[in-house]
């Protein structure tokens, strides 16, 4: 599958646009907008040859897709995997991060870089992996490119969201074989974590593993689901058994214009807080 981006996006008019370039498991997503500008937002994806090396993938993108290193305003890459953890804010140092990777995952490991971002509203860092050879590619193809894994904006956008709520809220996102779950109350991040998603089988009992685990009330609390269409209603109809509240995740505002139900959440929520 080719990407396809508007016919005003030109490298004489690149600066005026915010974009993201979202790698995720057997492929890479491409989306922009010009903030000032109603409608101007896009969204592009292509898969890879599942036989060829992603980091090789990766650059053949590149050559064959010049638009994607062109001299942009700003430029994110979104960084799609559950080699993430996030460590206490007074407790963090950079010295510490490998080790703290390695002490979470019997993996990264060498030809991985560790990278972290610091998110105060929760006062915390997030420290994820990224292959080596991968992170220094897109620092060799792009001006200034800021990292930043794929749950990280959504849970900024969800904090936001809980600060005025008073029950406890799990938001979930199901997305490229994986589910990440996230629990608030108040404000409070008090439950993080990433599942492969299998089937829906799987979902359920994590989905009612974690309500139980994080004390949530059946009759009070909500849970809010971002997933496929197909899936969310196979979910909800189970779910209703047991949550009173089962409602779907709402995409945050952006300048798009156009339906965003297929886009995948995090650069939703990258772009609608960053707008």
């Amino acid at each position: 599958m080719m990407l396809r981006v508007p016919d005003t996006l030109t490298i004489d008019c690149a600066e005026k646009y915010v974009v993201s370039i979202r790698l995720w498991p057997g492929g890479l997503s491409f989306a922009g907008h010009i903030p000032s500008e109603k409608g101007s937002f896009f969204y592009t994806e292509t898969a890879f040859d599942p036989v060829t090396p992603y980091p090789q993938a990766l650059k053949d993108a590149f050559f064959e897709h010049v638009f994607l290193s062109y001299p942009y305003k700003h430029v994110y890459i979104i960084c799609v995997n559950r080699l993430y953890t996030l460590a206490p804010k007074p407790v963090f140092t950079e010295e510490a991060e490998e080790t703290l990777m390695s002490f979470v995952f019997s993996a990264p490991g060498p030809g991985y870089k560790i990278l972290h971002e610091s998110l105060p509203a929760l006062e915390a860092e997030m420290v994820y992996g990224l292959p080596e050879e991968v992170y220094s590619f897109c620092c060799r193809s792009l001006i200034r490119p800021q990292f930043t894994h794929a749950v990280t904006p959504a849970l900024l956008c969800w904090r936001e969201r809980n600060l005025p709520c008073f029950r406890k809220q799990l938001y979930v996102s199901v997305h490229e074989n994986i589910m990440d779950a996230a629990c608030y109350d108040r404000g409070a991040l008090t439950f993080l974590n990433s599942f492969d998603s299998g089937n829906a089988a799987d979902l359920l009992y994590y989905l009612l593993y974690i309500w139980k685990q994080t004390g949530m009330n059946q009759a009070e609390d909500e849970l809010l689901l971002f997933a496929p269409a197909s899936l969310y209603q196979e979910l909800k109809v189970t779910l209703r058994k047991y949550v009173n509240h089962v409602v779907p995740v709402e995409s945050p505002r952006t300048t798009a214009e156009t339906d965003t139900a297929h886009i995948p959440l995090d650069i939703i929520s990258l772009f609608g807080c960053e707008s």
